[in-house]
């Protein structure tokens, strides 16, 4: 078997908003067939500060909550920061495959997304 052959790989994505635009981010991976491993509370989790991501996902709850947004100033935003949103977007993904290339075959990748600085470091 080869190295890549011996890690697990993603099949799940959840988003679980934490207030109005920080969220929660988790990957559930394994091996197709097998038992996902059970899901440990207190589990440690990666923080991220993402601020274009997290204005973009504010404005997608925001309108999974029916609550109006300027859908024309939201693609202007999106035109104008997609280089740091799609760069955000690729740090996230980074740290996923890090924590893949560790070699546990299932689990589950947590991190916590947040816009505001000051949340780093806690």
């Amino acid at each position: 078997m080869k190295a890549d052959e011996k890690r697990g790989v993603p099949y799940r994505i959840a988003i679980e908003w934490s207030g109005d635009e920080d969220f929660h981010f988790s990957c559930d991976y394994g091996f197709a067939g097998k038992q996902p491993a059970p899901r440990r509370t207190g589990q440690e989790m990666e923080v991220h500060h993402f601020p274009h991501v997290t204005r973009a996902m504010g404005n997608v709850l925001r309108k999974l909550r029916r609550e109006h947004i300027s859908f024309p100033l939201f693609l202007l935003s999106l035109a104008f920061e997609h280089r740091q949103l799609l760069g955000e977007i690729d740090e996230l993904l980074r740290a996923l495959h890090a924590h893949l290339s560790t070699g546990r075959e299932n689990g589950t990748y947590r991190s916590f997304i947040t816009g505001k600085k000051e949340c780093v470091g806690e």
